[in-house]
């Protein structure tokens, strides 16, 4: 159904689109400074962890898109303190968890900007109470089913907790190493700047820093305590950083042009711009090589050339994740996870005269032979128990067809 992936992937590059457009606001309001605004978002705009995920039809994009909403109606709360900020912050602190459980947490910048308008005073103001209702109406508004099957709810919020605690092959081990890992190879320089921004603005206490820095230090400190680990995962802080970097950024350079010594006021701009237009460079060009990827043709395509062409009509095709496109109004086609769910006889008994394999499965598992030495084994056990028909590996992505009889 072309039609509705179409409209899956449009509906999140709307989310992806709204979220820049949500940064610019935010970096606006919380400075009083266009450019803080207009820098961060254009740095979201030409993230390669942003981007990448703007073209999928996960809730990732979601999560992002209302926990940015609910801190721009957080400051609104911080700076101004209505009531219907209050209710707005509720509403998307509740969507927020309703699009991914994680994103809860950021129903903490709408409980610090309420502490940080009325300080001891806080719990005598009703307001705060308005908002925290609003973001349970939020979720349940949007995931009905946590009340009218709340046993199932628990049972599958049970699931992924335990999920990610014990682990998904390809995306586990070490999270903090990897996160830390990650953030130098998709924007060192960036991330750098926003680390510099939340030591500067706790050592001067700035709330609106402190304020946009919460969310990231708390939502960081709890996906690198799981096993599992992911770039998805990690996207909901990105904008956060940004502005954090951005902020950094404008307020060093207004710093620096108050500088008295007219040596040091240039040197130090100098190296001020060129670290931010190398960060910047840097994100933009690692986005333009992803796209370069996904332009190019690999082996799903070809692959799915092959087989449309060569296989007969009404062949029973076992695939699992990540393989080609296979037509099924040609072929008899049966998806599995990973192939090896099954053990070879099985797949003879069931009648399949092929199978494919990708390695955007298979290939996780032989990364890591030591980790995953049972699986690699099962692997060659199928590998070797059929006949390979044809092996793919255009764009550097490998599929192998194997015949059964």
């Amino acid at each position: 159904m072309p039609t509705t992936v179409l409209l899956g992937r449009i509906i999140t590059i709307l989310f992806g689109t709204g979220t820049v457009w949500l940064v610019y606001l935010i970096g606006k309001q919380i400075t009083n400074k266009t450019s803080v605004g207009l820098l961060a978002s254009l740095i979201l705009a030409i993230s390669p962890t942003n981007v990448w995920h703007s073209r999928l039809i996960t809730p990732d994009t979601f999560v992002t898109f209302f926990a940015v909403a609910s801190f721009l109606a957080s400051i609104l709360i911080y700076q101004h303190g209505k009531t219907w900020q209050y209710i707005i912050a509720g509403i998307c602190v509740g969507l927020t968890a309703s699009s991914k459980y994680n994103g809860a947490l950021i129903v903490l910048t709408l409980i610090l900007g309420h502490l940080f308008r009325y300080g001891k005073t806080a719990i005598k103001h009703f307001q705060i109470y308005f908002g925290l209702l609003f973001c349970i109406v939020g979720f349940l508004i949007t995931t009905p089913y946590a009340l009218l099957d709340w046993n199932k709810f628990i049972k599958d919020l049970k699931f992924e907790a335990y999920h990610y605690s014990t682990g998904h092959p390809g995306m586990e081990g070490n999270a903090l190493k990897w996160y830390l890992e990650y953030m130098f190879q998709t924007g060192g320089i960036i991330y750098s700047f926003s680390l510099l921004e939340i030591l500067r603005g706790f050592y001067f206490r700035y709330k609106e820093t402190i304020l946009l820095s919460v969310f990231p230090i708390a939502y960081f400190a709890f996906i690198s305590s799981f096993m599992v680990r992911n770039d998805r995962t990690f996207l909901p802080i990105t904008p956060f950083l940004f502005l954090l970097s951005a902020l950094f950024i404008v307020e060093s350079m207004h710093f620096i042009a108050g500088l008295r010594s007219k040596i040091l006021n240039k040197v130090s701009m100098i190296i001020l711009v060129s670290f931010s237009v190398i960060g910047i460079i840097s994100l933009f060009s690692k986005t333009v090589m992803d796209n370069i990827r996904l332009m190019s043709i690999d082996s799903r395509e070809t692959a799915r050339v092959w087989i449309n062409s060569n296989l007969p009509t009404g062949a029973k095709i076992a695939i699992e994740s990540y393989s080609p496109f296979i037509d099924p109004d040609r072929f008899l086609v049966k998806g599995f996870v990973r192939m090896i769910d099954h053990e070879p006889e099985w797949y003879i008994e069931q009648g399949f005269e092929y199978l494919v394999f990708s390695q955007g499965m298979y290939g996780r598992f032989y990364r890591e032979p030591e980790r995953y030495r049972n699986e690699i084994a099962l692997y060659n056990n199928m590998f070797s128990r059929f006949n390979l028909i044809k092996l793919f590996n255009d764009g550097g992505y490998e599929v192998r067809i194997y015949k059964i009889k």
